[in-house]
């Protein structure tokens, strides 16, 4: 985990544990990162939780990614097991949780628990935890006492390699409702914010740019439909061929560019705002398993702060996004059917606001990290 990139992985992991510590638990994480770096150990607060930042010796191995990355990673363990025993001597420690399987994350937890004799819990939030090193998945499985996922998909998936269903507990992801709400910004915040775009109808997307080919190719038929709306697209990605400047190049080649404002990364405060001055929000998974088997927190997100979403119908979204009645689901490889429900949407304010703020009751009651975090403890007291 990058500590400097504060989305997915981040977010679970500092949401579920900070509400843990909220709840009167004493949390300690280890981040292990793959480049060497002076100093090793560096001890940190963020988000209010203790952090211990570890990184490899120098002695050569240079690079962040395949097998150096993983050799750098195996670099840390003397010294993640070193730091650990301090906190296990001082504080003593019931559970040891490593979020994904994998030689930055399971492997260490894993020496630590047999060396200490304390429960190890594993938390699988997606498919890239299936292509780590196979004998690290398949012993990280294995020796965890118990197994969290973020959805019913991952579960399955789990049952098909012969896991116990007693092993496995689904906690979904959640929502900061202190920030994501319809209250977190006035109206005439929001009112300027609008006026900024100069649009009649604004369509948001916050999150990782994983595939925006949908929104792009539907947008045609929206603005042939509704000439003065913007898309308002927020985020970036680490992959040069998903990043920002590729999705932007995409839309100047299609003619849409007056259409489109990218703003990129942005803190996540002042996300809520944007999200409070759009009409409808969108996302656009590919009907593929990496993303059939997802959580996205960006959907939580939208709809905490009472907004009606068109998505495409893949296996978990359509979980979360009742068709017709928090928003609009799409044949994931018809562009048009995706732009017939957003001006849908963008012209029926009525049908629009009701959707938002049903689909906000939804969120509240079902998704907030204080709640998931009670039953995680619930869950843990069992062990």
């Amino acid at each position: 985990m990058d500590l400097e990139n504060k989305w997915g992985d981040y977010t679970r992991i500092f949401s579920l544990m900070g509400s843990l510590q909220k709840r009167g638990h004493k949390i300690f994480v280890f981040v292990i990162r793959p480049n060497p770096k002076k100093p090793r150990i560096t001890h940190l607060k963020e988000n209010g939780l203790d952090v211990i930042e570890i990184h490899p010796p120098s002695i050569g191995i240079s690079g962040k990614k395949g097998i150096s990355r993983h050799l750098n990673y195996l670099l840390c363990i003397p010294t993640i097991q070193k730091e650990a025993s301090k906190i296990i001597e001082k504080h003593g420690i019931d559970f040891v949780y490593s979020y994904m399987p994998g030689t930055g994350s399971s492997v260490p937890a894993m020496r630590i628990c047999s060396k200490h004799k304390i429960p190890f819990v594993l938390d699988l939030a997606d498919m890239y935890g299936m292509i780590r090193p196979k004998s690290v998945i398949d012993k990280s499985f294995k020796n965890a006492d118990k197994i969290i996922v973020i959805t019913n998909y991952l579960k399955d998936i789990l049952l098909t390699k012969g896991i116990s269903e007693s092993k496995i507990q689904i906690i979904p992801n959640g929502v900061d409702l202190g920030m994501f709400n319809q209250d977190v910004c006035s109206y005439d915040e929001v009112k300027k914010i609008r006026q900024r775009f100069q649009s009649d109808k604004i369509i948001v997307f916050a999150g990782s740019l994983q595939d925006l080919n949908m929104i792009i190719d539907s947008a045609k038929y929206v603005i042939k439909q509704i000439p003065n709306s913007k898309f308002v697209i927020i985020g970036d990605h680490r992959d040069p061929l998903r990043s920002k400047s590729m999705w932007e190049k995409k839309v100047l080649e299609k003619n849409l560019a007056d259409h489109f404002i990218f703003l990129g990364r942005l803190p996540r405060d002042e996300i809520p705002k944007y999200i409070l001055s759009a009409d409808v929000c969108l996302d656009s998974f590919p009907n593929e398993p990496y993303y059939a088997a997802a959580h996205p927190i960006k959907l939580l997100e939208y709809g905490a702060c009472g907004k009606p979403v068109v998505a495409t119908k893949v296996e978990e979204t359509e979980k979360i996004i009742i068709h017709e009645k928090y928003g609009f689901l799409s044949n994931p490889y018809d562009p048009n059917e995706y732009a017939n429900y957003l001006v849908t949407l963008l012209i029926d304010s009525n049908l629009a606001k009701s959707m938002g703020e049903s689909f906000s009751e939804y969120i509240q009651r079902e998704f907030d990290w204080n709640y998931l975090s009670e039953k995680f403890e619930k869950y843990l007291s069992k062990l």
